[in-house]
């Protein structure tokens, strides 16, 4: 596939947390060429498989993106605005938006007039920003209503060293990851069934991975998820460089899916960093390891840099190399699986 392509086409599509309605069918198009079963079920995940046999494994990425929401309109026209998922107030005075309301209109968001006395380095917060359309009340009201998403709106930027800068890599890089893995088996017999799944509401609480999880009841799960990668002014250990890949590790990880992992990393030439957590890991891996009776669970990562801004930036290298991890990773699995997860 051409990922830099699939990438700027579906990272464009407004996709908040509970509205991944218009992602989950270009997402579910691309499943399809290599997928059986291509559905989307009640909370909008997007699932498809692939082989047959046992184990039972799900694998997980999510497609909602971080964003506003409209929670006011002034009675000069402009909008009041709230995150949905972690949205940084720091990022978004001088942001281009678009505001999908009857009609999708774009907007700006200013920042305010600094008067004498201000702290120009100080923050507004969100309570003190708004989105200008250039329409007076009358206008807006005919056409946006409360509960409208907001979403950013940015090109695409090709950066030196196959690096790209976009909004919502965060995780549809790994959605396409996994599509890419999806396409290199496609070309395989998998000797056990795979399901994957383009999770929604991820950054409001993983509730799309919840309901998967205890759908599919699977035996072995892995995870599909962006990390820090290395960025000025933050600690080493606490970030990864953006032309790895991550494999998680810590309480949430299976240790015999973790070893599994860099086993198959290691015999595939792939270039991957240690990603540990003390506790949680805050990505799908959490609530998919305590759905029904546990499940082993594993985590891929993928480096990106500036997470939750409208220039998220990532290796296209480094994604499709996760992809091939991935795909490597279930090439393995077979019907022996208990016997080399014991531990």
């Amino acid at each position: 596939m051409d990922v830099a392509a699939f990438l700027q086409e579906v990272c464009a599509m407004q996709g908040q947390s509970g509205m991944e309605g218009r992602v989950a069918k270009r997402i579910a198009e691309e499943f399809s060429k290599y997928c059986e079963n291509v559905h989307i079920d009640t909370l909008g995940n997007v699932r498809g498989v692939m082989g047959e046999g046992t184990p039972n494994v799900l694998v997980c990425a999510h497609m909602d993106e971080v964003g506003l929401i409209v929670t006011a309109i002034e009675d000069n026209g402009f909008l009041r605005i709230w995150q949905m998922g972690g949205v940084d107030p720091r990022i978004l005075p001088g942001s281009v938006v678009t505001v999908y309301g009857k009609e999708i209109v774009k907007g700006v968001i200013g920042p305010k007039p600094v008067k004498p006395g201000d702290d120009p380095a100080k923050a507004a917060g969100l309570n003190e920003l708004a989105v200008d359309l250039g329409l007076p009340y009358e206008e807006v009201v005919k056409i946006i209503s409360v509960g409208d998403p907001v979403c950013f709106t940015v090109p695409m930027t090709r950066l030196m060293n196959d690096r790209v800068a976009y909004k919502t890599f965060d995780d549809r890089a790994c959605v396409t990851s996994m599509i890419v893995a999806m396409e290199e088996l496609s070309r395989v017999k998998l000797n056990c069934r795979v399901e994957f799944c383009a999770s929604t509401q991820e950054e409001v609480g993983s509730r799309g991975a919840k309901v998967a999880t205890y759908d599919v009841d699977p035996d072995l799960a892995i995870a599909f998820d962006v990390n820090h990668a290395t960025t000025p002014g933050v600690e080493p250990w606490n970030t990864m460089p953006i032309d790895k890949v991550g494999v998680g590790m810590g309480p949430t990880i299976h240790p015999a899916m973790f070893k599994r992992l860099m086993d198959t990393a290691d015999a595939l030439g792939i270039d991957v960093g240690i990603d540990p957590s003390g506790e949680y890991t805050s990505t799908d891996a959490d609530d998919i390891l305590e759905t029904r009776q546990g499940v082993p669970v594993a985590l891929i990562d993928l480096p990106l840099s500036y997470m939750h801004t409208m220039v998220e930036t990532i290796s296209l290298k480094s994604c499709k190399e996760a992809g091939r991890l991935l795909a490597g990773f279930l090439k393995g699995v077979d019907e022996n699986w208990e016997e080399w997860l014991c531990f």
